[in-house]
């Protein structure tokens, strides 16, 4: 018996030991419940995913508006994750241009690379158009993406992956955006449908990292969906990181 005892406290030991560590942002109310950004690093303090968690209620009595409904939300405290500086999330009750591709309910999670202050100068019109269109050198673009026609006033040029299977006759579920401003990355985005989430649907697939940055940095080469059935909690989460130098 006290072979066994012994086991089991090395076992619980060693899951204490290796267990990774999440720090959380401040929440914000959603619909009926909240969203609140995360980041979770392992036993070295590397970071492991930064992401953010929703409540299910979160996905119902959402607002009905005509044009996107707008959330900012904070990173933690205790973790810095350069180059993030903070999450904006965008839900689009009736989606968005081209509405034959995008044009169902849906969430943008932006994960912003400037401050939130600087964001909101972004017009992409008049004098800031040309920096908001500025072309990215080919080594700073990932493989496979192509840009949208114009940019987004307090957000920048989006650009899409070609391979993405709403581009292919397929509906859109989920989908993995870079975005661009003055010719650098400037956040990272998983566009997810609110049916999707209300359904409870999982990925774990690759994303194409540029050759070169210009912010030092982590960035992912994956991004996951996932839901915890026991705390009713879904995860929207980039990860995967390579630590890359300008």
């Amino acid at each position: 018996m006290k072979f066994f005892a012994l086991v089991i406290g090395l076992s619980l030991f060693s899951a204490l030991t290796y267990a990774n560590t999440r720090y959380w942002g401040s929440g914000v109310a959603v619909g009926k419940g909240l969203f609140r950004t995360y980041i979770e690093v392992d036993r070295d303090k590397k970071p492991v995913s930064l992401g953010v968690s929703l409540t299910g209620g979160a996905l119902d009595g959402l607002p009905d508006t005509e044009h996107e409904y707008a959330y900012v939300l904070s990173l933690p405290e205790a973790y810095k994750l350069p180059p993030y500086e903070h999450v904006l999330l965008n839900w689009n009750p009736h989606g968005h241009e081209p509405q034959e591709i995008y044009g169902a309910p849906h969430f943008d999670f932006h994960f912003y690379m400037m401050s939130n202050e600087d964001r909101m100068k972004i017009t992409c019109t008049g004098d800031d158009e040309a920096p908001c269109m500025k072309q990215p050198a080919p080594d700073y673009l990932p493989q496979y993406y192509a840009p949208t026609p114009a940019g987004v006033p307090m957000m920048g040029w989006h650009w899409f992956d070609t391979r993405s299977p709403e581009f292919h006759g397929q509906p859109f579920t989920s989908t993995f955006i870079y975005g661009f401003y003055n010719g650098q990355v400037n956040f990272v985005e998983p566009m997810i449908t609110r049916e999707f989430l209300l359904n409870h649907g999982s990925v774990d697939a690759d994303v194409p990292m540029p050759n070169k940055v210009a912010k030092s940095g982590y960035y992912p080469s994956r991004y996951m969906v996932s839901y915890d059935c026991v705390q009713d909690i879904i995860s929207v989460e980039i990860r995967h990181f390579s630590q890359l130098e300008m």
